[in-house]
């Protein structure tokens, strides 16, 4: 009888051990959900803005607008196209760090690090260039507005009831906007990495097993 008991104690269990512990810690969980869906969102935002300098001739002219006569610089295109790409790439980054909190991965903590990085020195480079191309936003923006009255004026409406505005006002309008909706992305970057930076966190995240 006792012979028996002893070699059921020697059996090494069939099951691997339950981390109640590193279950229990929800932070992971909390912040692993939130850049998952802040992940998708920017991939899909960046996307649409990347497709924009294509798309928005085609809609326009499916409005009935002369495209024609909407000619945004190349150099603008290629930037929003680069950055919508950028944008997309840095959004994968944040994906898979997400994944790996969820997943309670050491490694997540440098991988998410590494996101807040990128997110933030994209960002500022980001608003940078939207001063530096201001101008061709703008003549953009007028030539949109012109074909806008053109299209009123062909289907016989009255081209004086459309709210035209002037360059500068064109200009001062981008610019609160470019300050204002320009930092936003930065938002969440600053908190996670205000988060993640934690000592006890990073402390609980190297007791975590691979």
């Amino acid at each position: 009888m006792n012979h028996d008991t002893s070699e059921r104690s020697d059996t090494p269990p069939l099951l691997p051990t339950d981390d109640l512990e590193a279950r229990s810690v929800r932070w992971p969980t909390v912040i692993g959900v939130i850049s998952l869906v802040y992940g998708i969102l920017a991939i899909i935002g960046n996307g649409c803005a990347g497709a924009s300098p294509f798309a928005t001739p085609f809609f326009l002219q499916m409005s009935g607008m002369d495209a024609e006569k909407l000619t945004m610089s190349p150099t603008l295109v290629w930037v929003q196209v680069g950055s919508g790409a950028i944008g997309m790439a840095i959004a994968i980054v944040l994906l898979v760090g997400g994944v790996g909190l969820l997943r309670r991965s050491t490694r997540s903590l440098g991988i998410l690090k590494t996101w807040v990085a990128l997110a933030i020195v994209t960002t500022i480079i980001g608003i940078g260039l939207g001063f530096v191309f201001l101008d061709a936003n703008v003549q953009y923006q007028l030539d949109i507005q012109d074909a806008t009255k053109a299209m009123i004026k062909d289907r016989g409406g009255d081209v004086s009831q459309f709210p035209a505005k002037t360059a500068e006002e064109i200009k001062s309008q981008s610019r609160i906007m470019l300050a204002i909706f320009g930092l936003l992305p930065m938002v969440y970057p600053v908190i996670l990495g205000f988060l993640i930076t934690s000592k006890s966190r990073a402390d609980q995240a190297m007791n975590w097993a691979e």
